[in-house]
């Protein structure tokens, strides 16, 4: 399956392209150039590089949130227009789903976290048994301490650029 992929749901957004389970390309963007300035310029880049054109794409995903709304709407309609342009499918895809998928473990509880800014963070808590990414407490948006204060006891990791920016306080955090 090809596969055009991108996240639009914070200020850093991506590109990707992936066949048969393998990345073919990516572009990461780290830019104060807004999503909607940039996407599709990216996206026809990244079709100049690899091996596939736009038509032989299967399945066109987006990041669903949390992030930024307008971001997120961007991306979402791209990857809707693209999809019903070529008659295929299109997903959403939770962009903290996505990160603990990343984390790669299966030994642990995942806590991706991202800035929500305003001293709060988006954060879930997921365990990964097998191919299955299995969700242990949903979505929120919280401040940090509270955040830390409703997790269960055990080992966590914790991922994602909310983890940099409020750090002291994830590592304060037992196990």
């Amino acid at each position: 399956m090809n596969v055009l992929a991108i996240d639009t749901s914070s200020d850093h957004g991506s590109v990707a392209v992936t066949a048969g389970g393998e990345l073919l390309g990516e572009i990461r963007l780290i830019s104060s150039i807004q999503h909607s300035e940039r996407l599709f310029r990216s996206i026809a880049f990244l079709f100049e590089h690899v091996d596939l054109t736009l038509e032989e794409i299967d399945l066109f995903a987006a990041a669903r949130g949390p992030g930024s709304f307008t971001g997120l709407r961007i991306g979402l309609a791209a990857m809707e227009g693209f999809a019903f342009a070529n008659g295929k499918p299109s997903a959403g895809i939770s962009a903290l789903a996505a990160l603990a998928w990343q984390v790669g473990i299966t030994d642990s509880s995942i806590a991706p976290v991202l800035d929500a800014r305003r001293g709060e963070i988006y954060s879930a808590l997921f365990r990964r048994e097998g191919e299955a990414l299995i969700e242990l407490h949903p979505a929120v948006v919280l401040k940090p301490a509270q955040w830390l204060s409703v997790l269960p006891e055990g080992e966590i990791s914790f991922c994602g650029s909310g983890v940099m920016k409020y750090r002291s306080m994830f590592d304060g955090k037992p196990g």
